[in-house]
């Protein structure tokens, strides 16, 4: 059996009252070698972050349930 624990960040970081995350693509070598790709994006909510708001738009960042809240590209374009 196969067990996933995780603890939901009930104050996390926010950018503009939103949640985020940073996405930037590495390749480590077998030789330990560290390449980065030199850009990155951040990915944000719809909405303002509260943990007394359970609408998924404001508690997830993936553009796949992104894309269907009324405030999408709000904020910034394709969030």
């Amino acid at each position: 059996m196969q067990w996933i624990v995780q603890k939901y960040i009930e104050k996390p970081l926010l950018y503009d009252k939103r949640k985020f995350d940073i996405r930037v693509l590495a390749l480590a070598t077998n030789e330990m070698d560290l390449y980065f790709y030199e850009t990155g994006y951040m990915r944000t909510s719809s909405d303002e972050y509260s943990l007394d708001n359970k609408n998924k738009f404001v508690h997830l960042t993936n553009n796949c349930y992104q894309k269907y809240s009324n405030n999408y590209e709000k904020f910034e374009e394709g969030n």
